[in-house]
């Protein structure tokens, strides 16, 4: 149920960009509710499971397997059918086998590329804060609204680490440094991928420029859009094997 004051439809023309779907055959969208996502970033799982995974014919039946629990997401059975999904989610309905990652497209929308048992095991997520505990506790707060709290004294802004689902276990971090792999998740260069040839630090408010080498051809990224996804092979399969 929305809360007092929050808008459960919004008008199609107004969705999200990284939402991908008809703006002119229906008027109104559902939005998502306020969640791990940023709602700009984020789709409602129910519309994911009408438009994108084309699971449903329509929201009424979107919600009804919701309700029933038949749908995870990181491991865990969602029923909100607002509930927000984003980068690097991974999606599951268990009764048809099989399992999908949320990525973005290089036209950046959102897109839900299917994964084996394996790879649903795990998801990658960017450090997003680190704060400091009385007593020297640090806690890392993560893309998707996760955090953790450990010895996490060498994590820094940007550093991505792949984490076990649903038990969040941390696996491995993945610096954000030169000659690692990145997946560029905003502005023009968005779903490109690529290795780090040069970080380059900018004074100021302004954010270090990222130099990415795919294919031969060089481009520079704001550091926050670029996302970690490996070192010498990426961590994750690409949609078309990129």
């Amino acid at each position: 149920m929305a809360k007092k004051g929050e808008k459960k439809h919004l008008k199609r023309l107004n969705a999200p960009k990284v939402r991908k779907g008809s703006k002119k055959t229906k008027k109104w969208a559902i939005t998502s509710s306020p969640g791990p996502h940023p709602s700009d970033r984020s789709l409602p799982l129910s519309a994911s499971l009408r438009e994108n995974l084309k699971l449903v014919r329509n929201i009424r039946e979107a919600r009804k397997i919701l309700s029933q629990g038949e749908v995870q997401v990181d491991g865990k059975a969602r029923r909100d059918s607002r509930y927000s999904v984003g980068l690097m989610d991974v999606i599951e309905v268990p009764k048809t086998g099989k399992r999908w990652r949320v990525l973005f497209d290089k036209k950046g929308y959102l897109c839900f590329h299917e994964i084996g048992e394996d790879e649903s095991q795990f998801k990658l997520a960017r450090v997003a804060n680190k704060t400091t505990f009385s007593g020297g506790n640090l806690q890392v707060s993560l893309h998707d609204g996760k955090t953790l709290v450990g010895d996490f004294e060498d994590f820094d802004l940007g550093d991505v680490v792949k984490i076990g689902l649903p038990d969040l276990e941390i696996q491995d971090r993945i610096p954000l440094k030169k000659d690692n792999l990145a997946m560029i998740i905003g502005g023009s260069n968005v779903g490109r991928t690529g290795r780090i040839r040069e970080v380059l630090e900018v004074e100021g408010p302004s954010s270090n420029q990222i130099v990415i080498e795919t294919d031969g051809e060089k481009f520079q990224s704001p550091e926050e859009y670029v996302f970690m996804i490996g070192r010498d092979e990426p961590e994750i399969s690409l949609p078309g094997g990129d």
